[in-house]
This record gives C-alpha cells, sequence and structure tokens, in this order.
C-alpha cells in the first residue's frame, strides 16, 4: 500500500477476466475508487482503507493456508504474511 506511505503508486487494478477495471484517486486524505462497472464512485480515509485491505490480506492468507498447509512455504505467502502481521507454523 505505497499510497499510504506517501508514494504515488496510485493507479488501478485490472481484472485479467474482462476489460472492466477500478482506477484510485488520492485526494484530500482519502480515497476515491471509481470502478468502471458501476455507474457511481466509492470514497473512504486512507486509514479505512489500509485497515480493510490488511484485514482482507489476512483472512484470505488463513482461509488458503488452512486449506493448503504448504503454503505456509511458498516466498509470496511469507512475504505478504510478514506485512500483514501473521506467522504460519512450518508445514
Amino acid at each position: 500500500m505505497v499510497f499510504a506511505q506517501g508514494g504515488n503508486a496510485l493507479g488501478k487494478i485490472d481484472f485479467t477476466e474482462n476489460d472492466e477495471f477500478i482506477s484510485f484517486h488520492l485526494e484530500q486524505g482519502g480515497l476515491r475508487m471509481v470502478p468502471t462497472y458501476l455507474e457511481s464512485e466509492l470514497y473512504c480515509s486512507v486509514d479505512e482503507f489500509v485497515t480493510a485491505g490488511v484485514k482482507f490480506i489476512r483472512e484470505e492468507l488463513e482461509r488458503v493456508v488452512t486449506e493448503y498447509p504448504s503454503l505456509a512455504n511458498n516466498r509470496h505467502v511469507c512475504a505478504l504474511s510478514l506485512e500483514a502481521g501473521l506467522e504460519f507454523p512450518e508445514a
């Protein structure tokens, strides 16, 4: 979440299954998200977005590693886990 640390990594998230995307715009202490598949924009504070993002990452990592324990040894899973403050026992 580089943008939350003062970086300029704002842009968009593309989807592989279609041409839709979500663009992100940092403005006045908040984050505006504009999905191409909705006729509206979403807005929240950066703190709220980061908190929700970390919660999502934690929950999904826990779910996936519980279902597939050997993933706890995957270097990408390990890197995400460290960033999200998770530790998995050795598989």
